[in-house]
This record gives C-alpha cells, sequence and structure tokens, in this order.
C-alpha cells in the first residue's frame, strides 16, 4: 500500500525534475482551448487530439512508469492513459470527436467551472496544506482528466464513447481520496468530474 509520505514525495520529485516541461504543457493546453472554443476548426482540432495524445502519452510514461512507486495503481494508470493517448491519435483520421464550446447554458458554466479547477488544482491544494513541489500541477494525470472529461462532455453528441469509457476508471479512483487516502482531498475534483462524465456518458449512449 502506498504510503501518504511516498505519495507526496513522488509528486515532489516528478515536479521538481519536469516543471519547465509541465509548464509548457499547461500554456499549450490553455492556447489550444482558446482556440477551438472561439475559432473552432477541423485544424483546431487535430491539434488538441494530437496534444492530448502526447500529454497522456508523457504521463503514462514519464509520470506512472519512471516517478511514481511501482504498485498495482500505476500499472493502471499506464495502461489506462497508453490507451487514451491512442484513442486521440486514432480520432485525428476518425474524426468522432468534434472539440467546442457547448450550445446549452448548463454546460457553457459547468464546462468553464471545471476548466479552472483544473487550474487552480496548486492554489487548492496549497490551502489543504500541500505547498510545492509536493503539489498536483494541471497537467498531472488528475487534473488532465478532469481537463479532458470536460473537454469530451462539450463535444456532445460528436464524441467517441471509448474515450469516455477509458477516461472515467481513473476519474472514479478518485473516491478514495475524498474520503481521505493520501491526504489528497483535491481530488475530490477528479471524483466529481468522474460522475459528471456517467451522466453525460448515459444521456449519449441513450441516443
Amino acid at each position: 500500500m502506498l504510503t501518504t509520505e511516498t505519495f507526496w514525495n513522488q509528486i515532489g520529485l516528478y515536479n521538481d525534475s519536469t516543471l519547465i516541461i509541465q509548464v509548457i504543457m499547461a500554456i499549450v493546453a490553455i492556447i489550444l482551448l482558446l482556440y477551438i472554443f472561439i475559432k473552432p476548426s477541423n485544424r483546431a482540432n487535430i491539434l488538441m487530439k494530437s496534444f492530448l495524445s502526447f500529454a497522456f502519452a508523457w504521463n503514462a510514461i514519464v509520470f506512472f512508469l519512471i516517478y511514481a512507486e511501482p504498485s498495482p495503481f500505476s500499472y493502471l494508470g499506464a495502461v489506462l492513459f497508453v490507451i487514451i493517448s491512442i484513442l486521440f491519435a486514432l480520432d485525428i483520421f476518425t474524426k468522432k470527436i468534434e472539440f467546442r464550446f457547448p450550445q446549452l447554458d448548463y454546460l457553457k458554466y459547468l464546462t468553464i467551472i471545471f476548466i479552472f479547477l483544473v487550474f487552480l488544482y496548486p492554489l487548492i491544494g496549497y490551502a489543504l496544506g500541500h505547498i510545492y513541489p509536493e503539489t498536483c500541477t494541471p497537467m498531472m494525470p488528475c487534473p488532465l482528466t478532469v481537463f479532458t472529461i470536460t473537454l469530451v462532455v462539450a463535444a456532445i453528441p460528436r464524441v467517441d464513447k471509448k474515450v469516455f469509457a477509458a477516461l472515467l476508471p481513473w476519474a472514479l479512483l478518485g473516491l478514495p481520496k475524498c474520503l481521505g487516502v493520501s491526504d489528497c482531498y483535491e481530488d475530490c475534483i477528479l471524483f466529481i468530474s468522474g460522475v459528471y462524465g456517467v451522466v453525460m456518458l448515459v444521456k449519449v449512449w441513450k441516443k
């Protein structure tokens, strides 16, 4: 069982070693987000899918397999994130997902709230007593999952259910964090986004 101390130590080591790359990834994510929301196009979709494919592959290899303590959860994360990376790469050609700002008012508000929460992860962690480098940054596995679920939900009905299905297991694993596991209460955001994703997935499947 991964101890709380080990959990935060490995996050601290990862942040210390990869901060510059993470900052670049976060900036690219914001730029592409604005691109697909303000000027949606095939080019914007290709760029976002390429970025997400890279980001999930990066986390699968660098975070889970290099910096994370070997455990069933790290191996599960690596496998899931590789699958998601491949699915986004394939969608560049199949074009099942069409990213855009949602049309429904309640989805607009939820999209904005979740996106802000993703980039506020470090500040929320700080308020909970997690000081850099032992804090969750926006492009780490859990915030990245929240970011991606939000984008996929916003794209409804132009979505790929396989991407939904691959994202949700990791999101729902945020429940133990809500109960105090690893002293990572900020991952309640992850779990809530998973519930949000499940509700929307059921709606998509019914259609």
